[in-house]
């Protein structure tokens, strides 16, 4: 994704404003906003102190902003009231969305909503969430996949236990489906594609104009996901027309 935007960047005759909201300390936002040579002028927010301090441990990176604070106390008149930050009252030309409305609530339409006041009329709104299954039995089968396929290379059976106590449980409370979020999409957007897919987290990308969209995902590289992880829909399907076909069973393609 840091590649695709640093490329779609180059698209753009002006500099590129890119919002990272909830992304911890912001770590993609710094680098693509260093490696684009501040063309690229980013701003990352999380309420943890610690992650400002990360971000900020090697003095202020080139073009790249750090916000203070949750996503939904970021309003227009605070980007116009903080002189460091009022460059970016003109609009994003790109959101991001990282598995950080799903830590707060359920409600997707409004969170979109909220965070579309900052985003240019033709911008891009992106976001990557893990998602509920009409199927249970389909959930917890991808959920053990990772686990059994993945995260038992790193992590011991004690610390995978831990994790879905005090965070995944948590977080599932506040999952959609995909259902649910092309609803909460489709009010805000015309156009939202699939983009990637790895288990039960997907990434999309939304837009009102289709032609900068397609300019953005023409960027994409193949994702290096193994196919057993990859599910429907697959990138690069609209998700409101794969919605709508026919329903087939919960499968690997």
């Amino acid at each position: 994704m840091g590649h695709a935007l640093l490329r779609y960047s180059q698209t753009i005759p002006s500099e590129m404003f890119f919002y990272s909201l909830g992304t911890a300390e912001g770590t993609m936002a710094r680098v693509v906003s260093e490696l684009s040579d501040g063309k690229v002028q980013s701003l990352a927010c999380s309420p943890n102190e610690e992650n400002y301090k990360c971000f900020m441990a090697f003095g202020e990176p080139l073009g790249a902003s750090f916000f203070v604070g949750p996503f939904h106390r970021l309003t227009k008149e605070h980007l116009h009231s903080q002189n460091r930050l009022e460059r970016f009252a003109v609009g994003f030309d790109v959101i991001l969305e990282d598995t950080t409305f799903q830590m707060y609530s359920p409600n997707r339409r409004d969170q979109i909503g909220f965070v579309k006041q900052h985003l240019k009329p033709n911008g891009i709104f992106l976001s990557v969430e893990k998602f509920r299954s009409n199927d249970e039995n389909a959930y917890q089968s991808r959920e053990e996949q990772k686990n059994l396929g993945f995260k038992s290379h790193y992590f011991g059976t004690d610390e995978i236990a831990r994790k879905t106590e005090l965070v995944l449980n948590t977080m599932h409370a506040c999952e959609v489906t995909l259902a649910e979020m092309a609803d909460a999409v489709s009010p805000h957007f015309k156009h939202c594609v699939v983009t990637w897919n790895s288990g039960n987290f997907y990434g999309l990308a939304a837009s009102n104009d289709a032609a900068n969209l397609g300019r953005y995902l023409s960027t994409m590289v193949q994702p290096a996901i193994p196919v057993e992880y990859v599910y429907e829909p697959r990138p690069y399907c609209d998700l409101v027309s794969w919605l709508q076909r026919p329903r087939l069973p919960d499968r690997q393609p």
